[in-house]
């Protein structure tokens, strides 16, 4: 089993991508992101999203290191 974070710095946020990957020699068995936003201040943490889809974990990363934390609008929730 192998767990890779990505931490994206903002100036008061950090967003982790935590992906935890199991795989064999004939592939991948099981695969798992969860998106976290950490407050600079508190570190207090907050769960985003969450996704089993491969390869997912790394393409909001790529997003928000693009976009900023616009990248993360998409999952606001609806007030």
């Amino acid at each position: 089993m192998k767990t890779t974070t990505t931490v994206i710095r903002g100036l008061a946020i950090d967003v982790l991508v935590i992906e935890i990957v199991h795989a064999d020699a004939v592939g991948t068995l099981f695969y798992r992101a969860e998106i976290l936003i950490r407050e600079r201040k508190t570190g207090a943490q907050r769960l985003v999203q969450r996704t089993r889809i491969p390869g997912s974990g790394q393409a909001l990363a790529r997003d928000v290191q693009k976009r900023g934390v616009r990248a993360l609008e998409a999952f606001k929730k609806a007030a």
